[in-house]
């Protein structure tokens, strides 16, 4: 998840979902029926955004203000998580949060190798779906140590469009086995059609030029050529990322005769719609995107 603009309209990065975050990113989701491939996200990180105060000042009979952590706490420990320093500068060597990344690798080589080949055999042609930002592209750095995790659209498009994001810990890997094992690898971002360039360069920096222009996905701006393509419809005027997303993995498996055996994601609004056999949750406390 790669996100400017209208997908960050909710960011909870600092939430009481820190926890749940750290302890438990990966989801392997079996699919629940043939053509509508059902992930539902965990509730418990869905950020509390309702308190009722009584006269004398309390909350009454809801959950008590206390239970909220503290904001220093939490940014605390998203850096020690990452060894960031008090820059805010992530550690790219050695982290709690690198070590993970690593078993999550490690864990899901087996399944894709049994996947591509059962694709194979079935006359299908398998492909892997990457999220950008916090999947394949790393943007701790300009969370913490430029905003301060306070988000700046216009700040994030500077680091856009000088492609200042280094890949993120160990997806190099993934990337280059998909390929090694026949797999197509495909780009689907929350990032906007001005940034689509810019995003391709910077990730071809790292991933042998993996991510080509016919198989990567950004979202429209309404203005000029970029528009909402015909395969999406969306319940209301403004499409959600869980929208968007999906349907365009539909587009994918659907139009362009796919099979997405594995789809990456750190957002579980990027996983979450179904077209994807199997769904991979990369850890990410920094933001929070419905």
């Amino acid at each position: 998840m790669n996100p400017s603009g209208p997908r960050r309209l909710v960011r909870a990065a600092l939430t009481s979902s820190l926890a749940t975050a750290l302890a438990g990113t990966l989801v392997l989701v079996a699919p629940t029926g043939a053509d509508a491939r059902r992930h539902q996200p965990d509730p418990r990180l869905t950020p509390r955004t309702h308190f009722v105060m009584a006269p004398d000042g309390s909350t009454g009979l809801t959950a008590s203000g206390e239970r909220i952590p503290n904001i220093d706490s939490v940014k605390a420990t998203i850096r020690r998580y990452y060894n960031a320093s008090r820059d805010g500068i992530a550690d790219k060597t050695s982290s709690p949060y690198i070590t993970e990344m690593t078993r999550i690798e490690a864990e899901q080589q087996a399944y894709l190798d049994r996947a591509y080949r059962q694709a194979v055999a079935a006359g299908e042609r398998p492909a892997l779906v990457f999220d950008a930002d916090d999947t394949t592209l790393w943007t701790y750095d300009m969370e913490d140590g430029a905003m301060k995790f306070n988000f700046d659209p216009a700040l994030q498009d500077v680091w856009v469009q000088d492609q200042r994001f280094p890949a993120t810990p160990g997806m190099g890997r993934v990337v280059r086995a998909a390929q090694a094992g026949g797999c197509k690898v495909v780009g689907l971002t929350g990032r906007n059609d001005n940034q689509r360039a810019a995003t391709i360069a910077n990730l071809n920096k790292y991933y042998d030029g993996a991510f080509t222009d016919g198989l990567y996905f950004t979202k429209w701006t309404g203005v000029g050529a970029s528009q909402q393509p015909s395969y999406i419809h969306c319940a209301t005027a403004k499409c959600t990322t869980i929208e968007y997303k999906s349907q365009t993995r539909r587009h994918i498996e659907r139009d362009l005769h796919l099979r997405i055996v594995g789809n990456f994601g750190d957002q579980f609004s990027d996983l979450i719609g179904g077209y994807a056999d199997r769904t991979y949750k990369l850890p990410n406390p920094t933001y929070y995107l419905p």
